[in-house]
């Protein structure tokens, strides 16, 4: 396995912050889960820390991103809920 230097990983970091910088901007609306207040994340070691209930201005990418998580979440405690309904015993 070869690791990058901190240099290179720092390079990484300024090429993703530099490309997310011209990236056109949305604006979402994060609901709370779990009573959480922010949504936390990164892409390429840039991280971000998004606050929820109000609208707010992000990439276009993060925005994929979150979207994205956040349907693999719903559809993650729907099988389980399955799973959970049917006793523990294999649905599918």
């Amino acid at each position: 396995m070869q690791y990058l230097t901190e240099t290179e990983m720092q390079h990484i970091v300024n090429e993703t912050c530099a490309a997310l910088s011209r990236e056109p901007r949305v604006t979402i609306r994060l609901e709370p889960l779990h009573g959480e207040t922010h949504w936390e994340g990164g892409i390429n070691g840039h991280f971000f820390r998004v606050p929820t209930g109000i609208p707010v201005e992000v990439p276009e990418s993060l925005a994929a991103l979150i979207a994205s998580g956040r349907r693999v979440r719903v559809e993650s405690a729907q099988r389980a809920g399955a799973y959970e309904r049917n006793g523990g015993k294999r649905i599918g």
